[in-house]
């Protein structure tokens, strides 16, 4: 697998959620920001297409993917946005394509099905990053920008990761791990379980961030990951933010989400690191899903210790 050239083509595609009909001038921002930076756009065919809430048929999805990995001229892909959809089509998916046609897919929160499993059934790494709709936004400051582009432009053994100095992440529980990283939004890591595309924990860091869920619908998800035997297997767990996961007013006197990730991972005797700046929020730091790495829950830090590019590429 290749780091981005400058001046490639970059595919984008929607494998979950829809555009508005308005797309290509809702999301100016994201072109110019892109094609000011040297690189080329390919759009796949779900970027203008629409069914109901999603962006064309869950066969559309799958083959517009598929074609994305096929496309010589494409050198990685970028989710346009998550929502919901990957779940429905993740197993039309012919991952013996991916795997013969190795490129880098970026995205996250309802792509945490498709990083997963990319890993999982064709064995090459993604990016769990940034969705087009944020690339050239205000919100993202030069911290979430630099984090973006190390990860396609840089060689990666060696890189350590570690929260810009003003968000503050925490040590739940001290020590190092060491193994290939996984995780992503904990919904669809809870949506997946008991299937054949459910995300393996064994001997995993496990990343695991959420968006405007309940502390209610957190223990949930949490509860089906546990009696799944899951929480055990891992070897550390890192978690990013969790972004309007406040409880609602008739729900204000019950768990808290930190007393929650206290509960069921304080007492594993695996290394924790909680408030780590990735997730639903800003700055952003995009980390690669399917990569042996380190975890330093004392220094909360996470190292990664596996390159994913060729060497000597430009």
């Amino acid at each position: 697998m290749k780091k981005l050239s400058q001046g490639a083509t970059i595919g984008i595609i929607n494998p979950a959620f829809k555009n508005p009909n308005d797309a290509l001038e809702k999301y100016d921002y994201m072109v110019k920001y892109l094609e000011g930076l040297g690189y080329k756009l390919k759009f796949g065919k779900t970027f203008f297409a629409e069914e109901g809430y999603l962006a064309g048929s869950d066969d559309l999805r799958a083959k517009d993917l598929e074609e994305m990995f096929l496309d010589k001229e494409v050198e990685a892909i970028i989710c346009m946005r998550g929502g919901y959809g990957c779940s429905r089509m993740v197993d039309k998916i012919n991952f013996d394509i991916i795997k013969s046609n190795p490129k880098i897919l970026c995205g996250f929160s309802d792509v945490t099905v498709l990083l997963n499993n990319i890993y999982k059934h064709a064995k090459i790494p993604s990016l769990h990053g940034l969705v087009g709709i944020y690339l050239g936004h205000k919100k993202c400051n030069e911290d979430t920008n630099q984090y973006f582009w190390d990860a396609f432009n840089k060689q990666q053994l060696g890189r350590i990761l570690k929260n810009p100095k003003e968000v503050e992440s925490h040590t739940l529980v001290s020590g190092c791990a060491e193994g290939v990283l996984v995780g992503g939004n904990l919904s669809l890591l809870a949506t997946l379980c008991g299937t054949d595309y459910e995300v393996d924990f064994t001997d995993k860091i496990v990343f695991i961030e959420e968006v405007t869920e309940e502390p209610y619908q957190i223990d949930r998800y949490l509860s089906s990951l546990r009696l799944r035997g899951m929480l055990n297997k891992a070897k550390g767990f890192i978690f990013g933010y969790f972004t309007d996961c406040n409880p609602s007013e008739s729900k204000k006197d019950g768990q808290t989400v930190e007393s929650l990730i206290k509960e069921y991972f304080g007492s594993l005797g695996k290394p924790v690191i909680t408030g780590f700046a990735c997730g639903h929020d800003f700055p952003f730091i995009t980390l690669p899903i399917g990569v042996k790495v380190k975890m330093d829950a004392d220094n909360k830090t996470i190292e990664i210790l596996e390159e994913i590019y060729e060497t000597n590429t430009n």
